[in-house]
């Protein structure tokens, strides 16, 4: 089976007030390490959701469209050739390989998707028909709840499943310089307790 793996970089990083791709972490930018962490899992090949130059990019079709509109652009270049794609967001730079790894190996069971419930990424969506054609549809909708992630998530029936609580804090999103502080408190508060 053909998996790609994607990046979604493609936002405005509105919340954030400057571009959450190119935030550092220990010197790497987030959207380095989420690249380096898609290339760990073996996957056919890994792209990025957005416009940056040094990885190979898949721009939206339609602009500032969330991420329905991302994962819109990469089902369309990506159809024919891939069977799935493998979906993470540049503002989860806490997620580890465990996570991703458990991911695949739970789609082998649910064929159908599956994503982690608690946090809706990372996912694993089917490169099927039903999707290409409800993603081209939901696109014209003018409201944005009919263009929403979660409504995505149930049209195709993707399997939710849990991870364990003590892995709660890998989940975290930085949408905010709030949350990216907090972020990078949990990061080296982590390395701390390996070390």
């Amino acid at each position: 089976m053909k998996i790609a793996g994607i990046v979604l970089a493609g936002g405005l990083s509105s919340r954030m007030g400057q571009d959450k791709a190119q935030l550092l972490l220990d010197q790497v930018t987030l959207l380095s390490r989420s690249v380096t962490l898609l290339s760990s899992l073996n996957l056919t090949q890994v792209f990025v959701s957005g416009n940056y130059q040094g990885f190979d990019c898949i721009t939206d079709v339609e602009a500032s469209l969330g991420p329905v509109g991302g994962i819109h652009a990469c089902v369309e270049s990506l159809f024919l050739e891939y069977d799935a794609l493998f979906i993470l967001p540049v503002d989860m730079p806490l997620i580890r390989e465990d996570e991703c790894f458990e991911l695949l190996h739970l789609f082998e069971q649910y064929p159908q998707g599956v994503f982690y419930e608690e946090a809706t990424f990372p996912l694993i969506l089917p490169l099927t028909k039903q999707l290409k054609n409800y993603l081209a549809e939901v696109l014209t909708y003018p409201e944005k709840k009919q263009r929403s992630l979660y409504r995505l998530i149930k049209t195709v029936k993707l399997q939710p499943v849990k991870y364990p609580a003590s892995n709660k804090i890998r989940f975290q999103n930085s949408n905010t310089l709030e949350q990216w502080e907090t972020c990078i408190k949990s990061y080296h508060a982590q390395n701390e307790t390996e070390e």
